[in-house]
């Protein structure tokens, strides 16, 4: 369940900059073992404007943005832009061995600005899918390392075996009970309508999944959500899990002790899907 963690830090961060985020990555793999990766990420518009100021402000220190009118000669970072091509090729490089940049392009929607990149790869075993919360802002924007310290997760592995059927298998991270929610004091009598609405304000239109589709059809799988062709490894859809504000404060306010509690606390809510195996298996063809 390490794979829910992560997607409660990457809120946290998101928070700290006040406005939406949506991520949403699917990566397609064909029976040889090659496939490319979809991602596509939306910033709220607030969020961009803030990132966009501190851009500005580093500027003037002659840390980042356009270059300091005090110092013409010193090197420095262009103005933030949410579609970077030079720190998309660089997160291709991250990804493993053998992954590629193919193309990127702007994306605007109702919920603000973003992008849909892709990247190829030659041999999904080689992949590598991070799950650290700092690297699901784009091109690792300008201080997240200060929102989501503490945030660090092993990634997410691949192996694969060719075949009629092929056989895909995913490594998830395990989270160690050390690792759950330390107990925290009860809230305040009367505080939890007052919270709920400020929480339907900061989360509305943020989403963040990860899934996998294959080439063909799923023979045979033990992955808990699955839907066709395609597996989803976890989602966090926040205007589904606000649609049923109740269930909402119970998840706020439970303090699960163990994995099997934080399993079962999360378990056929809408709007969240974790996949709670080590290893899942996917046979296709």
């Amino acid at each position: 369940m390490k794979t829910l963690r992560s997607l409660v830090f990457a809120v946290v961060a998101v928070l700290a900059f006040g406005g939406c985020l949506q991520q949403e990555k699917i990566i397609k793999l064909k029976a040889d073992g090659s496939g490319t990766i979809e991602e596509r990420m939306v910033m709220g518009k607030q969020m961009v404007d803030q990132m966009k100021m501190m851009s500005g402000g580093l500027a003037g220190l002659g840390l980042g943005g356009a270059p300091a009118a005090a110092e013409p000669t010193t090197p420095a970072a262009p103005a933030f832009q949410v579609l970077d091509e030079k720190k998309l090729k660089a997160a291709a490089a991250k990804m493993g061995d053998g992954v590629t940049f193919v193309s990127a392009t702007p994306l605007t929607t109702p919920a603000g600005e973003g992008y849909v990149a892709t990247y190829a790869f030659t041999d999904i075993s080689k992949v590598k899918i991070s799950g650290d919360a700092g690297e699901m802002m784009p091109g690792g924007a300008a201080g997240m390392n200060m929102a989501t310290k503490g945030a660090k997760a092993e990634p997410i592995t691949f192996g694969f075996t060719k075949g009629a059927p092929a056989t895909l298998t995913v490594n998830l991270p395990q989270q160690a009970p050390a690792d759950l929610p330390k107990e925290r004091p009860a809230m305040p009598a009367g505080s939890e309508d007052m919270m709920m609405t400020m929480m339907q304000q900061m989360f509305k239109d943020m989403k963040i999944a990860l899934s996998i589709e294959v080439a063909g059809q799923i023979a045979q799988t033990n992955a808990e959500h699955r839907d066709g062709a395609r597996v989803t490894l976890m989602e966090m859809d926040f205007n589904k899990v606000l649609a049923n504000p109740e269930k909402f404060k119970a998840l706020t306010k439970a303090q699960p002790k163990s994995i099997d509690e934080m399993k079962a606390l999360v378990k056929g809510v809408e709007g969240i899907k974790a996949e709670g195996q080590p290893q899942v298996t996917v046979k296709f063809q």
